[in-house]
């Protein structure tokens, strides 16, 4: 496990302070917050009403669901059990980390919720709606990685903690999807 510590803080390192430039010290940092990605899920929710009505609303349901599922089993059991320090409280990264955010967080790292939430977005939108989308859903795994990406960069997430995150949302997901395109009444959304 230590091995895989190390490796893990020298990712960090690598991600957090030699892939250091001055478009992701202004991009990354906004990526992450929830004023830059909402507008975005809003006008897709207003898209998917407009278009498919009712069943819009049934297969909302279900991708709240599994965002919130998703969330609660990374805050409340993960980072509950397991207690990593985010890399900014870590003693063993002090004065090494460059936080790019007012503040580190009082909570723990290990998983980062922010990468299983968007990455349970963009697998159940991806198993639910790709007739609909076309090859643009695969932008959405883009949009989930660079979210993790951006927790590493700014200094308040191991890659190890964005992966094991990303894998998370992706198995919950993929499992909510399959019970959702199941339902015949929901056909109109087949994949």
């Amino acid at each position: 496990m230590e091995k895989l510590g190390q490796l893990d803080r020298w990712l960090f390192k690598l991600i957090n302070s030699a892939g250091e430039n001055a478009f992701f010290d202004w991009l990354l940092p906004l990526w992450r917050t929830p004023t830059f990605w909402i507008p975005a899920y809003l006008v897709l929710l207003v898209a998917l009403l407009y278009r498919f009505r009712q069943k819009a609303g049934w297969w909302i349901f279900f991708l709240f669901t599994t965002v919130g599922l998703v969330d609660l089993i990374g805050n409340q059991l993960i980072k509950q059990t397991i207690q990593r320090l985010r890399p900014c409280n870590d003693p063993l990264l002090a004065g090494e980390v460059l936080l790019r955010i007012p503040a580190c967080g009082t909570g723990f790292s290990f998983i980062s919720n922010h990468a299983a939430n968007h990455f349970a977005i963009a697998t159940f939108m991806f198993l639910t709606l790709g007739k609909w989308l076309g090859k643009t859903s695969y932008l959405l795994f883009l949009w989930a990685f660079l979210v993790g990406y951006a927790q590493i960069y700014v200094g308040v997430h191991y890659p190890g903690d964005v992966l094991v995150g990303s894998l998370v949302g992706t198995a919950l997901a993929a499992l909510f999807a399959n019970q959702f395109n199941k339902q015949p009444r929901f056909a109109i959304f087949g994949s």
